[in-house]
Order: C-alpha cells, then sequence, then structure tokens
C-alpha cells in the first residue's frame, strides 16, 4: 500500500534541503576566503606578516651582508662591515646611506624611508649575523608605508656573516655573503603606517 505524502511532510523535506543548501553555501564561502587570505597579491605585505600590534612584517627576498677588507689596528687585515644590499617583501629596498660609514635604511616603492640606530643586539646562533633593534629616523615621504615607523627589528637571521681571518685588499677588497632575515617596522601607537610600509647596523 502507498502512502500519501502530506502537506507537513513534505513542508519539513523541503526546509530540509533549503538548509542543507545554506550550508554548503556558507562552507564554500569560507573556504575560498580562507585561500584568498593565505595567497594574497604577489609581493604584498599581508596580515600573516604582521608581529606587534601597529606593525607589519616583510622578509628578505634576496640579500647580501658586504664586508670590505681593511686594516687592523694591529696592522693585520680583516674583513669588516662595508654595506648591505637586500630585496624586500612589498618592494623596500635595504642598503647604507653612505658605504663603512652607514647608517641602514630602508626605502619604500612610494618614497617614504626610515634610516637606523642600533639599540640592541641579540646572539642568533654560530654561523648568523645577530638580531637587531634600531631607532628609525624619518628620511623620505611624510606620508607612506614607512611614514609612521619608529622601530625596525631584524629578526630570524640566517647566513650573512663575515669570514674569519686575514684577507689581502689587493686581491679581494671586499665580500658578499648571502643573509635572509625578516624586519619589522613599529608605528608609534595610535599612528599605523599608511599604504597612500653607533657602528653603522643591517
Amino acid at each position: 500500500m502507498t502512502r500519501k505524502r502530506t502537506p507537513s511532510r513534505s513542508k519539513k523535506i523541503a526546509a530540509l534541503v533549503l538548509g542543507i543548501g545554506a550550508l554548503s553555501g556558507a562552507i564554500a564561502l569560507t573556504t575560498g576566503a580562507g585561500f584568498a587570505s593565505q595567497t594574497g597579491s604577489p609581493g604584498a605585505v599581508t596580515t600573516a606578516d604582521t608581529g606587534t600590534p601597529g606593525s607589519f612584517r616583510a622578509p628578505v627576498r634576496h640579500g647580501v651582508q658586504i664586508y670590505g677588507c681593511t686594516r687592523q689596528p694591529d696592522g693585520t687585515f680583516a674583513f669588516t662591515q662595508h654595506d648591505v644590499r637586500a630585496a624586500l617583501k612589498g618592494g623596500i629596498k635595504h642598503s647604507f646611506v653612505s658605504p663603512d660609514a652607514g647608517p641602514p635604511q630602508w626605502i619604500a616603492p612610494d618614497g617614504s624611508a626610515v634610516t637606523g640606530k642600533i639599540i640592541s643586539r641579540t646572539p642568533n646562533g654560530q654561523g648568523n649575523i645577530p638580531e637587531l633593534e634600531l631607532t628609525a629616523t624619518q628620511s623620505g615621504r611624510p606620508t607612506g608605508k614607512l611614514a609612521t615607523v619608529t622601530t625596525v627589528r631584524r629578526l630570524d637571521t640566517r647566513g650573512g656573516v663575515a669570514p674569519t681571518g686575514s684577507c689581502d685588499p689587493a686581491t679581494q677588497p671586499t665580500v658578499k655573503v648571502p643573509y635572509s632575515a625578516v624586519y619589522e617596522f613599529v608605528s608609534a601607537p595610535g599612528h599605523a603606517s599608511s599604504s597612500t610600509p653607533t657602528p653603522p647596523g643591517n
């Protein structure tokens, strides 16, 4: 015997189908948003790079520490800091304002820029240059990615250490040592960066 489908039963089935469809749509939206937040746009600094509140992080894409063969007080020659050249995520360029003398500088594509002065060094293992904290001084446009930055931190350093032993300035005046690091740019409280990004440190 065939059972008749009552109106109330039909309404319940319809409601159940609608509920399943809505849940599937919500899952698809959530998954899509999660994927988009992980991929971001090429070269952009995303929320995943954020460290300290009011800051952003930019890892080194390509970087070298540059050392010059210089005469030491005892008359020998050894490699000492000469310059640095690095391209950071987001198009930020890192170098010394003047070779040997410094100070280190970071320049964003929008023209905002800062120079830095070391206030602390933290060893980060054998074969790695130390982590640094530097006070930042504005040196570029008054608006932009770096326009409100007051502190720069060099974190998660790998490589970049100067060769040990003596050197000959006639045969090898400078040497470039690859390195990687993550630079954190911290703005003063209440002044988030705009998107309109001592011995010389690096």
